[in-house]
């Protein structure tokens, strides 16, 4: 993989002449967060690097909450996503299996994926809710971009991801070979960032999650950490999560035309999966609470090979009931290990 450095002052100036011809969403501070926006070439300036994951998840750049899935989208813009973090980067391959991976592939997310160039970042300011090394990804993109810029002093480390992103990059001389110095400093933050996600998540158990986890699917069991009571059923959680893919398809129409719409749905909300004359293989807030935490860490493994959570934390933040699902799994696990 190509690395490459540019001035920051040279790097600003080459995404506002980007933004002049481009659709760029980028990040942007509101009330202290992150929120992708437009950025139109007079805003450029206040574009927010290296700090750490927007509130809303990547997703909604490609499955967005309602859409018309047929008759098909016609017309899908090329746009740029800046800003992407390593937990929207892992939960964006989760994605690509659910609505390209197999012999049905999803036309409108695959026109989204093939028209959109990803530009990621390191995160360097990760939130105390962040726990993305508790599930083995690093605060810091290593695969599954087409550029990932690593902002530090008065420069921009540039990795060439794919042949979209060089392509975007062109033949402009301002970007130069990085220095083994320059990537030897980066690998140094990087690290030191990992080591602070680490050590704010020392209390939970996350080792061998999946294996742990296996059989863990008892009403009895769930009913032991008290805050799962909390819960409201609002479906937070699974909106904001990155890798939740869940959709109902509801049609609409006249007499003369019909149309099909995707919207997105929530393993927690009481209705869900459920079937003929009421009945409900999960009638419970216990028994859709497990299943939702068994599918993100075994469900999907056995299915896609990956972990379906990315450590992201938007479903801590975005709780009404303050449930911090790390200590929840914790407890469940220890449990579950007592009772053998």
């Amino acid at each position: 993989m190509d690395t490459l450095y540019i001035t920051k002052k040279d790097w600003d100036s080459f995404i506002k002449g980007k933004a002049e011809i481009c659709n760029i969403f980028a990040p942007f501070e509101y009330e202290r967060r992150l929120f992708y926006n437009r950025a139109s070439p007079d805003i450029e300036k206040d574009i927010v690097y290296n700090r750490v994951r927007t509130v809303e998840p990547l997703k909604i750049f490609f499955a967005p909450f309602k859409e018309r899935v047929f008759p098909e989208v016609d017309e899908i813009p090329e746009i740029v996503i800046m800003g992407v973090t390593t937990c929207d980067i892992n939960g964006l391959k989760i994605m690509d299996r659910v609505f390209m991976g197999d012999d049905y592939k999803d036309p409108n997310y695959t026109n989204r994926r093939e028209k959109t160039l990803i530009i990621s970042s390191d995160c360097l300011s990760p939130y105390p809710t962040c726990f993305c090394e508790l599930v083995g990804i690093h605060p810091y993109p290593y695969d599954g971009f087409d550029l990932n810029i690593s902002i530090f002093e008065d420069g921009v480390l540039v990795d060439i991801g794919s042949d979209k992103g060089r392509s975007f990059i062109g033949e402009d001389q301002k970007f130069l070979q990085a220095s083994r110095e320059q990537i030897n400093k980066r690998e140094q933050n990087r690290n030191k960032i990992s080591a602070m996600i680490k050590e704010s998540n020392r209390a939970f158990d996350f080792v061998d999650i999946t294996t742990k986890l296996k059989g863990a699917y008892h009403t009895e069991l769930w009913k032991l950490p008290k805050d799962i009571e909390n819960c409201v059923q609002c479906g937070s959680c699974t909106n904001n999560c990155p890798s939740c893919v869940c959709f109902l398809i509801e049609d609409t129409g006249s007499q003369e035309t019909m149309k099909k719409v995707k919207v997105w749905d929530s393993c927690l909300f009481p209705g869900y999966a459920r079937m003929a004359a009421g009945v409900s293989p999960r009638p419970t807030l216990y028994d859709r609470y497990a299943n939702r935490l068994l599918c993100k860490y075994w469900y999907l493994v056995e299915n896609y090979g990956k972990t379906g959570c990315t450590g992201c934390g938007r479903c801590i933040d975005g709780c009404a009931g303050k449930i911090d699902k790390r200590k929840i799994l914790t407890e469940v696990l220890r449990e579950k290990t007592a009772i053998r």
